[in-house]
């Protein structure tokens, strides 16, 4: 799907229901006709009850329906009384719920949220509802509802680290969460703080892309370090020692990490191929594994999804990790040749150049707030004034404030300033 980035993108929250007949292929190439016989018969059935629980009908997809809701309960109310009509007619689907932000596009959505509504259904079984933690987290508290935890699932192609449950009643098929350990993610359990090393990425396209997996592997370990109790390990200590020839058991030892995050990215034209595996070096396992196939506009919704990932493996709130940076994928490439460009800088104008493409990336998009803290960070030493004139201001606005994300990348940014800027006056002084 295009999408013009010059036309303002209407987005929401909402509880995003996915459906599927489970068999149908197998039925159409039986018989045709009985297949859509079925078809009209959930058609009749679905989209009164969709209107009766104050949902929206988006589309039919095949055999399967998409629509969305003002709640996680007005979905799943919808859910159980579907799957008990849909009994009666001895049909068999499956459905899976998810909150989550959905796009707008004339009379279609789509959008992370839709992905992960989509993957929730496929884990389901015939008969049975699934939803995710944030759909069961509105109906703890209501007495018509019970559920089953299944665990954190890693729901594959959609880059997402899942908490699953399943929906009980009586007429419901209900599964046992031994049946989805294939797809469940062990993660961190210990009393110890955890403790990770994220290797630049592995650029696979041609060598002039190498600031785009440069700039996403820096802003992720900005994304964990401001992720709270959590040690993680520096860009400049890693690029210290030869990381691209070492196993991940001696890059853990170096390091003095636990946890190593790898991956490539492969940039072909419009498309984009990024991997990435999370590795326990002290059960020698790996926790956490995906690879995703997108349009390069997608980019910025997946490096959020990775951060997301990676600090549910490591059992950490994901609270203060933002949404994807920017919509635009051109200011987002300016923001990645700046954050290379910064974290390599040999020379003073190495630096001014990583201002301007900063600079220019926020200009293109003037809500990409990340792009503006990175360019307030390099008015460094003589300049940190103004640098920190530029980051009071954006933490003055009411956007930043309620945004823990943004709050702690602004005051992290300040904090290296006030420091950088202290320790060269303090070198100074020694030196004279």
């Amino acid at each position: 799907m295009k999408v013009n980035y010059s036309m303002p993108i209407e987005r929401k929250s909402a509880a995003i229901m996915f459906t599927d007949i489970a068999g149908y292929t197998e039925i159409m190439s039986e018989s045709e006709q009985k297949a859509l016989d079925i078809l009209r018969k959930k058609r009749s059935i679905i989209r009164p009850l969709i209107d009766n629980h104050k949902g929206t009908f988006v589309k039919e997809i095949g055999d399967g329906t998409l629509s969305y809701f003002e709640s996680g309960y007005n979905a799943s109310a919808c859910a159980k009384e579907l799957q008990k009509e849909i009994k009666k007619d001895d049909l068999n689907i499956r459905i899976g719920i998810h909150i989550g932000d959905i796009v707008f596009d004339d009379d279609d959505v789509y959008g992370d949220g839709v992905n992960i509504a989509s993957r929730i259904e496929s884990l389901a079984p015939v008969g049975g509802v699934l939803i995710s933690k944030n759909v069961y987290d509105e109906l703890i508290n209501k007495d018509d509802f019970e559920g089953i935890h299944l665990g954190l699932q890693s729901l594959k192609g959609v880059g997402r680290l899942v908490d699953v449950y399943a929906i009980k009643e009586e007429y419901l098929v209900v599964p046992k969460p031994e049946d989805y350990i294939d797809t469940n993610v062990e993660i961190h359990n210990d009393d110890e703080v955890p403790s990770i090393a994220i290797i630049p990425f592995d650029n696979k396209g041609a060598d002039e892309d190498v600031f785009y997996a440069y700039g996403i592997s820096s802003d992720l370990i900005s994304n964990i370090s401001s992720a709270g109790k959590i040690r993680v390990a520096s860009m400049k200590d890693i690029e210290k020692i030869e990381y691209s020839t070492l196993s991940s058991d001696q890059l853990s030892a170096k390091l003095s990490v636990r946890y190593i995050a790898q991956g490539t990215l492969w940039k072909m034209g419009e498309m984009f191929q990024l991997s990435i595996e999370l590795y326990d070096t002290k059960k020698s396992n790996i926790l956490w594994s995906d690879r995703w196939q997108e349009k390069w506009g997608n980019l910025t919704t997946i490096q959020s999804s990775v951060s997301d990932g990676l600090l549910k493996a490591l059992a950490l709130k994901t609270e203060t990790i933002e949404k994807a940076l920017t919509d635009n994928p051109e200011a987002y490439e300016y923001y990645l040749k700046a954050s290379h460009k910064h974290s390599t800088q040999k020379t003073r104008e190495d630096l001014l150049m990583a201002r301007e493409l900063y600079k220019k990336a926020y200009e293109i998009d003037n809500d990409f707030i990340y792009a503006k803290i990175s360019y307030a960070g390099t008015f460094n030493f003589e300049e940190y004034k103004e640098g920190v004139s530029i980051l009071e201001e954006i933490l003055a606005s009411s956007h930043v404030q309620s945004d823990k994300a943004l709050k702690a990348r602004a005051l992290m940014s300040m904090a290296g300033l006030y420091f950088f800027t202290s320790h060269r006056d303090k070198t100074k002084k020694y030196e004279q």
